[in-house]
């Protein structure tokens, strides 16, 4: 599952405001998608997550949900503007990690076929 926030533009333009908060899903949105049963949520801005969390309570809810309650992978900062304009809504998507033993993440050069 990839979203598309429309935040991305922002990278290299506005890094301040990108960096400051972003758009994202919360945690309804993160449990829905988790009975979804992905292999990955991406998205174009730096946490898939609504930042900074309205709840200040919490750190990182939709993290929590997807990658250690559901085992799901979570993909960052994906350059997806290209991909809406064309409104290319299915595609295969490549994505390699660097093979880092006992890393938790990892750059990667995704590639979206379709």
């Amino acid at each position: 599952m990839i979203i598309h926030t429309g935040w991305g533009k922002l990278w290299g333009r506005d890094n301040t405001r990108f960096q400051a908060s972003s758009p994202g899903i919360g945690t309804a949105a993160a449990e829905w998608l988790a009975r979804q049963d992905p292999m990955l949520v991406g998205s174009d801005n730096s946490a898939v997550e609504i930042s900074p969390n309205p709840d200040r309570q919490l750190a990182g809810p939709v993290h929590q949900i997807l990658l250690v309650v559901n085992g799901i992978h979570v993909l960052e900062n994906i350059r997806l503007d290209l991909l809406a304009a064309r409104q290319v809504y299915e595609f295969a998507l490549i994505v390699e990690p660097l093979k880092i033993q006992g890393g938790t993440g990892s750059t990667v050069a995704p590639i979206a076929i379709q």
